[in-house]
């Protein structure tokens, strides 16, 4: 039997070091969550190349002496990564009138980020933006989290959606919208983990996915957002332990993903072009009234975004072979 040789020229099949480049592009991002497990420098090596963010969540970094917190930051500075503090920190500053000793605190310790969010108490869209300002004049990077962490009191679909819009005219790194670490029975997810795709569609139909980081702390769920996301979703609450299994999703080297998760074609337009662009990547073919009903945009509007991306020549139309009087829209 003949054994197959390496071709002249051909790359070693397994790579000698891990592709390492810093600040990544400005998607694919994955957020991880550090619940101050044991952690050691070779596995945050061996998980380096692959996520972006780490944060440590809640209130964990009051658990800790300000050096032991500071060396668990360098250690993550040490190998690339930037890091965070979790929303409910700085709500917890809030309540007892400490954000200036928390903005301190998180320079002494060498956060990189910082998150602002009501997901436990309720703040003024007016303190959320002077927060925002504070954050940046201090120098710090900063996301808004979107949502409310009681399964009992979750926002509607139309306030999620006008809430993604005031964060983003502040101009956070990412807007995230809230999971809670159990994925279940907040945001866009059911009482079961379930994607909740009308959400999803709803969302991406307004808002770009690029400005979004969806918390997705269940391995289903970053499998179901890849495949119908495409491998440039961000991605947040990813436990520790499964930076590197996501990973493999990403590139496909995974039975769930193999040969299903793609690399989004960039394209220009309205939200709404660009999400009707995104339905015919993920269905190969639809007539105008499934496209109307898939996202929930008004027929007119994606009549116009149609014609937008036949002008671009990204889409083509065909008589259907079932029904001669439906027309099917393909990417060319």
């Amino acid at each position: 039997m003949a054994v197959s040789a390496r071709k002249k020229g051909e790359e070693p099949f397994f790579p000698a070091k891990a592709d390492l480049v810093r600040p990544r592009s400005s998607s694919g991002l994955t957020h991880a969550l550090d619940r101050l497990e044991p952690v050691t420098p070779s596995f945050i090596e061996s998980i380096a190349p692959h996520v972006d963010v780490v944060k440590v969540g809640w209130g964990l970094p009051m658990l800790l002496p300000r050096e032991r917190l500071a060396e668990r930051v360098r250690a993550y500075h040490d190998a690339g990564i930037q890091v965070a503090t979790g929303g409910t920190l700085l709500e917890y500053a809030v309540v007892r009138d400490r954000v200036g000793a928390f903005f301190e605190g998180c320079r002494a310790a060498g956060f990189d980020f910082v998150e602002i969010s009501d997901g436990i108490i309720d703040i003024p869209a007016s303190r959320i933006a002077q927060l925002a300002e504070e954050a940046r004049h201090l120098g710090f990077e900063f996301f808004i989290e979107v949502g409310k962490k009681n399964p009992q009191n979750q926002l509607s679909l139309h306030e999620t959606v006008e809430r993604v819009q005031a964060a983003r005219l502040l101009k956070p790194s990412r807007v995230i919208l809230e999971s809670r670490e159990s994925g279940r029975g907040v945001g866009i997810y059911d009482g079961e983990g379930n994607i909740k795709w009308d959400w999803v569609r709803t969302i991406l139909a307004t808002h770009p996915m690029a400005d979004l980081l969806f918390e997705a702390p269940q391995e289903r769920q970053q499998i179901q957002l890849l495949v119908e996301l495409g491998n440039e979703v961000n991605l947040g609450n990813v436990a520790l332990p499964s930076v590197l299994p996501l990973a493999t999703q990403r590139r496909g080297l995974r039975g769930d993903t193999f040969g299903t998760v793609r690399s989004s074609h960039e394209v220009k337009g309205s939200p709404a072009t660009k999400f009707v662009y995104y339905l015919l990547e993920s269905y190969h073919g639809l007539d105008q009234g499934e496209i109307v009903r898939l996202s929930q945009l008004p027929r007119r509007t994606v009549q116009s975004a149609l014609e937008e991306l036949r002008r671009k020549g990204l889409v083509g139309e065909s008589v259907s072979l079932v029904d001669s009087r439906r027309r099917i829209y393909r990417l060319t």
